[in-house]
């Protein structure tokens, strides 16, 4: 079969299946951004980490050991994905042992919370592991299967309407959130914010799973063929053939260091600035509401004028952000900061990932996938650790301006990458 037939063969057998497919990961989306804006990793759970370890290196070690298990993952098994029919198997096994730690770590908050310090620190980190492990099965196969089950005619609308709706259930989540840990003053209300984002996952899981997925397979080599080549192959390869996606690697391997500033950005604001609980709230829901917004025009700007244009836009923003963290000394301008952030973040995640689909053959996009997201796995993994150290090394200020430094070459950079659209894929849309 070539590669246009291939996929005009995929377009043909999703199109009866698009409302179905597109409805219920709405649905699955919408649930699970309740449960992440109740417990989102780079507010919620690291202001209540900080209670137990007062330093910021520690409090980056924590998305970094779980982005290091999410590498290991797809080092181990990124090669395998060629070989596949059919994601959606793989996509929700790994979704639901991922979702199940939030299960785990409410046990441990809501029972094990008078232990020693350093053991529950272990333990809670420990999950986070397990779960990153779990994750890089997602991974490896959420972002493939979706563009493979949505039609190639309401792609970008389809992001940017889901990760907008997606965005908004964030900020009820936040507000349920909020109004949990502003309850009362005991630590077993982060346990029961857990709780409840397990069952609200579980059933996201179950909505993922009706999703309907042809049996196409995607990638050029064969299972067999597939089991010989290994994720530092397939890179090497790719980078030296093809200097365009070279270029868009290192320019969101940069991009993605400067990001993980804000990362401790709620942590400084507690300690430095005197954010209250009640504060915290009310930045998670304006990071979200500003996401909101940002996926709507992210995905009308992109079915216009492609990710590229999205994402400069959102990444000079970004860059704006890191020069008002050195200058601001006052905590409501955290809501500001936040602010921008949420605009420049609903851009990253529409794009840059999304973007690989639009610079390679058809059939080589599982290859091409694999590389950027584990570049970006990578990146984050390193990117928290670097800043965190760098934050109790040289303060918060300067490492803001050090996070400009690498942000801006990566925005550079990024200027000289090439979007080209998939010639079968123009050819699928025409057709119809």
């Amino acid at each position: 079969m070539s590669q246009l037939s291939r996929e005009e063969e995929l377009q043909r057998q999703i199109e009866p299946h698009a409302t179905r497919n597109m409805t219920v990961s709405i649905l699955e989306g919408v649930l699970d951004a309740v449960a992440m804006g109740m417990i989102p990793l780079t507010t919620v759970v690291t202001y209540f980490i900080s209670d137990y370890v007062n330093n910021s290196f520690l409090i980056g070690l924590l998305p970094t050991l779980q982005a290091a298990c999410n590498a290991l993952v797809q080092i181990l098994m990124g090669s395998k994905m060629n070989g596949r029919t059919r994601f959606k198997p793989l996509c929700n096994l790994g979704t639901a042992l991922f979702r199940t730690s939030w299960l785990v770590i409410s046990i441990l908050i809501l029972f094990f919370n008078r232990v020693h310090p350093i053991y529950f620190v272990c333990v809670f980190y420990a999950i986070y592991c397990v779960g990153g492990l779990c994750q890089g099965i997602t991974s490896l196969t959420y972002t493939q299967m979706m563009n493979k089950v949505i039609p190639n005619r309401v792609k970008g609308r389809f992001f940017g309407v889901r990760g907008a709706f997606n965005s908004a259930a964030g900020i009820l989540g936040a507000q349920i959130g909020g109004a949990i840990i502003a309850s009362n003053g005991k630590v077993e209300r982060f346990g029961i914010l857990f709780l409840i984002a397990f069952v609200l996952d579980m059933i996201s899981v179950a909505c993922q799973a009706a999703m309907v997925e042809p049996a196409i397979r995607m990638g050029q080599d064969a299972p067999q063929q597939a089991e010989k080549r290994n994720f530092f192959v397939d890179m090497k390869d790719l980078m030296g053939r093809d200097k365009n996606i070279a270029h868009y690697v290192v320019a969101m391997f940069l991009i993605t260091i400067g990001m993980s500033f804000f990362n401790f950005q709620t942590a400084y604001s507690k300690e430095a600035l005197g954010l209250t609980g009640q504060q915290l709230g009310v930045v998670t829901t304006i990071m979200y509401v500003t996401q909101t917004v940002g996926y709507l025009f992210w995905g009308w700007l992109t079915d216009r004028k492609g990710y590229r244009v999205s994402l400069i836009i959102g990444q000079a923003g970004f860059a704006a952000y890191l020069v008002m963290a050195f200058l601001v000394k006052d905590a409501r301008l955290t809501y500001v900061m936040t602010a921008i952030y949420g605009l420049a973040n609903s851009a990253n995640l529409l794009g840059s990932r999304n973007m690989v689909f639009h610079m390679c053959p058809y059939e080589e996009r599982v290859g091409y996938y694999n590389v950027v997201n584990m570049t970006l796995t990578v990146a984050t993994a390193s990117a928290s650790l670097i800043t965190g150290a760098l934050i109790d090394c040289i303060g918060y200020g300067a490492s803001a301006l050090s996070c400009l430094l690498v942000t801006v070459p990566g925005l550079i950079l990024l200027l000289r990458v090439r979007e080209q659209p998939m010639q079968s894929a123009a050819s699928a849309q025409g057709a119809a």
